[in-house]
């Protein structure tokens, strides 16, 4: 008998009240698990908490926890703006939390690479993070968005044991036709089933593309959305990554047994910042306003004001705590 998992994709709009988005992912979870074709890992999108940030564990993950256990699914919900003792006031993660079929939460992924400038309040996480599924003989490593342009972070994840790698995205239009290419990449050399969901809609002033796409390991698009709300079950053969690892992809490249056997040396791997490279690159805007006095500088950005958002967080706060405590 083969290994075959069912993931579900969740291709939503985000609201900037909370509440709108969790009783969106728990009404999408309940007919994707009425579908003909189930579910047995279902995966959401980046920031679906939008401006209220919460405590893992907290009343939030024990809303999602409910939902993975009334099921018995796998669950990756979404990613979550995570409020941390360790962190300074006003500094968050962009944190991945994960559950099993019981309903227990057995990690949470913290963005490793937030996306600076626009992410100026986020910490980076500081730790790879891939989990078992036993029933399937598989594991699954979880990144989010701007993650995947790192070669290292999906190469890591793979080196720990993860057969397909999941990306949560929040990604505007503009960068489209720039990553869609990436997702291919990344799947092919790391022999990888690549899952990427994306959010669509307008939000915070971007348009958001939608095309959650998945990738099977020999670099093949498996399955594209558009750039409407969607939903959809699509089945991976597991078994197509052990034999693309073990006899190459379409039978003659093998990408992650020749990284043994090159075993190519990485002077820089210890520190980065020692590379030659960064003694004449300029340091990386640490905020939106110090990146336009960056690019004005050659021209860019010059004519317009910055609209300031007005949001009431404290009504948006008040409203996910009455919906949590019914």
């Amino acid at each position: 008998m083969g290994r075959f998992l069912n993931v579900g994709i969740i291709q939503m709009p985000v609201n900037e009240d909370t509440v709108v988005n969790l009783k969106y992912i728990e009404q999408k979870t309940n007919e994707l698990m009425s579908a003909y074709h189930k579910p047995e890992l279902i995966v959401g999108v980046e920031c679906m908490e939008s401006f209220t940030a919460q405590y893992i564990p907290g009343p939030m993950t024990e809303f999602f926890s409910n939902i993975a256990k009334k099921h018995g699914i796998y669950f990756i919900p979404g990613s979550m703006y995570e409020k941390h003792n360790d962190l300074p006031k006003g500094k968050f993660y962009n944190s991945a939390p994960i559950f099993n079929p019981k309903g227990e939460l057995v990690d949470v992924y913290r963005k490793m690479a937030p996306w600076r400038p626009a992410e100026d309040i986020t910490e980076p996480g500081k730790r790879y993070v891939v989990f078992d599924i036993p029933e399937k003989n598989t594991k699954v490593g979880v990144q989010i968005c701007y993650d995947l342009n790192f070669p290292e972070i999906s190469r890591n994840e793979t080196l720990m044991g993860a057969e397909v790698l999941v990306k949560l995205t929040l990604d505007p239009q503009e960068l489209y036709g720039l990553n869609k290419n990436v997702h291919f990449t990344r799947a092919l050399e790391n022999q990888a089933y690549l899952v990427s969901t994306n959010a669509v809609g307008f939000f915070n002033g971007a348009h958001l593309y939608g095309n959650s796409l998945i990738v099977n390991p020999e670099g093949h698009l498996l399955w594209e959305a558009g750039q409407t709300e969607s939903v959809c079950t699509v089945t991976l053969d597991l078994d197509l990554v052990k034999r693309t690892r073990e006899y190459g992809t379409i039978f003659m490249d093998h990408y992650l047994q020749h990284l043994r056997d090159y075993n190519f040396p990485m002077p820089y791997a210890d520190d980065v910042t020692k590379a030659p490279l960064f003694k004449t690159l300029r340091r990386t805007p640490t905020s939106i306003y110090k990146y336009e006095e960056d690019v004005k500088q050659i021209g860019v950005c010059e004519i317009g004001n910055r609209n300031q958002i007005d949001i009431d967080f404290e009504q948006l706060e008040k409203n996910l705590a009455e919906f949590l405590e019914k």
